[in-house]
Formats: structure tokens, C-alpha cells, sequence
């Protein structure tokens, strides 16, 4: 996962040295008040308890996992910040590329979680060993994917695995298979 943050650090920076990529930074940064809604804050509580897994048992079972002298609170802290930078990253990376690649089109911006499959291909082929770069990019994406996967799984293995007394390969091929 480091390779994957200092990957989109290195695409969100070559992002806004693209033709255009500075109205798409001033649209992502600047905020338009007039579009502020009651929507909005309800959209926003929902990416902020899908992204940091609060509801999910994810962050229960992961708890239980810690040694007591862990400081929490700490820990929390780190997962607010890290969780928040990689969001903002994110959106660093795409958002420039979108106005670039769209002639400055904020309406291309509606595709929502497909705008990294539709223009960062954009990217990788703007420059040279673009398309091995992107390959490799989506590739650890995959694996981050996989392991949010595996996290979602945790909480039902391990409840089984306490209530039944099965082994934990069983139990996760079994919650795989079902899923």
C-alpha cells in the first residue's frame, strides 16, 4: 500500500501539470456555497461512515484484536488523518485530470466511482510508460480492494469462530464462498 499512496501522490502531482488541470483545482478546493444542502451533509455522513468502516463491526474486531496498552485514542487519530489525506489525494489526482481531459466539463464529474476507470486511463496514456505505470496502479488497487474484502469478512469470521469453535481457513473459505 505505500507504493500505491506514493504512486498517487506522483499521478496527482503529473495531474496538475496537465492543460487545464488549474480550473479542476480551484473547482475541488474552492467551495460553492450556493450547492450546500441538507443532501449534501447526508452524503458527506455517508462517505465518512463507509470510508472509515463505523457501523460495520470492522473497527469492534480490530479493537479486540489490540494489546491493552494500545493508546486508542492514538490510533484513531492516525486512521482519521490517514484515511482523510488519502481522500483529499484522491481527489487531487482525478478531479484536475477530469477538467483536463474534459475541456473543463464539470459535468463529466457525475460519473462518481467510475471517474478513476475513465480517466486515469487518460493518464497513464498521456506519458510515456503510461500503460505499464497503469497496470501496476490498478493492480494495487486490486489488492487494496481485496483487503478491504478481507476486513468485511473479519467481523463474521471471527464471530463464528467464537460461537462454533471451527477453524478460521474453514470459516473464511466457507464466508467467501457465500459471499
Amino acid at each position: 500500500m505505500p507504493f500505491l499512496v506514493i504512486m498517487s501522490v506522483g499521478l496527482a502531482v503529473y495531474s496538475l501539470t496537465l492543460p487545464g488541470a488549474m480550473d479542476g483545482l480551484v473547482y475541488y478546493i474552492k467551495p460553492e456555497f450556493s450547492n450546500f444542502s441538507l443532501k449534501t451533509v447526508v452524503a458527506a455522513m455517508g462517505q465518512l461512515f463507509y470510508s472509515m468502516s463505523l457501523a460495520m463491526g470492522i473497527m469492534i474486531t480490530y479493537g479486540s484484536y489490540t494489546p491493552k496498552n494500545d493508546d486508542m485514542e492514538k490510533s484513531v487519530r492516525y486512521i482519521e488523518i490517514f484515511d482523510t489525506a488519502i481522500a483529499f489525494l484522491s481527489g487531487m489526482m482525478i478531479i484536475p485530470a477530469v477538467f483536463s481531459f474534459s475541456g473543463g466539463d464539470s459535468e463529466a464529474l457525475r460519473a462518481g466511482p467510475a471517474l478513476m476507470f475513465i480517466t486515469l486511463p487518460n493518464v497513464f496514456d498521456s506519458f510515456p510508460g503510461g500503460s505499464i505505470l497503469g497496470l501496476v496502479f490498478f493492480v494495487l488497487v486490486l489488492f487494496a480492494a481485496l483487503t478491504s474484502a478481507i476486513s468485511l469478512l473479519e467481523a463474521i469470521v471471527s464471530i463464528i469462530s467464537d460461537k462454533i469453535h471451527v477453524t478460521r481457513q474453514v470459516i473464511c473459505i466457507a464466508a467467501t464462498v457465500v459471499a
